[in-house]
């Protein structure tokens, strides 16, 4: 499907030689793989240096190229955080896990293999989900931030993930200025962050409709290629 609408995809293995430890917690809905993306550096080859991480839960509406160019500053990686109208998560998460910085969203972020492949220890990751076994509510983000919040450089969240539920709080937080417009011109990733999701029937959001458009625009351009 991706050669019929100009894409190419490559699919990497695993590095042989990773054996996943059942040490790491399984939580809630979440499976172990979701660790996935803070062991980049140990699974996927040596001559990858840079990636770009995404959930599936997203909708890139313009270019991620400038997030792929952006200057680390020394940082390991680059990821935002979801504010609100106030700082009082970020407050609320810096007790719960004894950190300092803000409480980062692990769902699109840049990150810099090289320095994962010194810095990311799989005895760190495994000791912090121990120690804080019973407070983690999203634990692969709850981990990352945990230990790694101090080496990670804060992107605008508007651009670059946006969280599609809080459109009425980006509009009051800009004083009207975030309106979809705005939106649509200079968000580059649109997250839909939470359930329901888009696909499902349940889901009503102000961005189903952008998706859906999305969905079909794909599907006629598929068949238009057979």
């Amino acid at each position: 499907m991706a050669k019929k609408i100009g894409f190419e995809i490559e699919a990497l293995a695993m590095n042989a030689d990773f054996t996943f430890p059942e040490s790491l917690l399984s939580l809630h809905d979440y499976p172990q793989e979701m660790y996935f993306r803070l062991l980049s550096g140990k699974i996927l080859p040596s001559s990858l240096h840079r990636i770009i991480y995404l959930d599936p839960d997203i909708l890139v509406i313009n270019s991620i190229e400038p997030l792929w160019h952006l200057d680390l500053k020394g940082k390991m990686f680059a990821a935002a955080a979801h504010e609100g109208l106030t700082d009082i998560m970020s407050s609320i998460n810096n007790i719960r896990l004894g950190t300092k910085t803000e409480y980062f969203n692990s769902g699109i972020m840049l990150m810099d293999l090289d320095q994962m492949r010194q810095k990311v220890k799989l005895d760190d990751l495994t000791a912090a989900i121990n120690q804080h076994h019973d407070t983690l509510i999203l634990p692969d983000q709850d981990i990352l931030n945990y230990l790694y919040g101090e080496d990670i450089l804060k992107i605008p969240e508007t651009k670059w993930n946006y969280d599609s539920r809080a459109y009425p709080v980006y509009l009051t937080r800009s004083t009207g200025d975030f309106n979809l417009e705005w939106v649509m011109q200079n968000t580059a990733i649109l997250h839909f962050c939470g359930k329901p999701k888009p696909w499902q029937k349940e889901n009503h959001s102000r961005f189903k409709a952008l998706y859906l458009n999305y969905q079909q625009m794909t599907s006629k351009l598929t068949k238009a290629k057979k």
